[in-house]
């Protein structure tokens, strides 16, 4: 097995743009959107918020990020709730609909992209996690 990659931190991120740039049916799911998505881990302020930025399909940038200001949409949860989503023991939609995460941003926008954002975590599985 590769060696395992920390939740949370850049270099999961570059895993998960690598992984994710590699599957054209999910850059078809999402073809229509372009888009700054933010992820932020409400209880630990040592994890720095990450995005990624989704432009027809592929994303173009990834990072850090401060000012939520700066994204479209910021996908706000625990860090137990991420990681519980991250191993597929919590599907994404149940955990938005129990309020277990919660999006700042056009919702009506972002769930007209709900498949495909759910099909990332095809990819998030596939990425050999640690957590913490």
């Amino acid at each position: 097995m590769a060696d395992e990659v920390l939740f949370g931190t850049l270099d999961w991120l570059d895993m998960f743009v690598k992984l994710y740039n590699e599957r054209p049916e999910l850059q078809e799911a999402l073809k229509d959107l372009d888009a700054k998505v933010g992820y932020e881990f409400t209880d630990r302020p040592d994890l720095v918020p990450k995005f990624v930025h989704m432009k027809e399909g592929v994303a173009v940038e990834h990072g850090e990020f401060s000012d939520p200001a700066t994204m479209d949409y910021v996908i706000k949860a625990n860090y137990e709730t991420w990681k519980l989503m991250t191993m597929g023991e919590l599907d994404p939609m149940n955990a938005l609909m129990a309020g277990k995460v919660k999006v700042q941003g056009n919702m009506a926008a972002l769930l007209k992209h709900a498949d495909g954002f759910k099909q990332t975590f095809d990819v998030v599985s596939a990425i050999p996690t640690a957590f913490d």
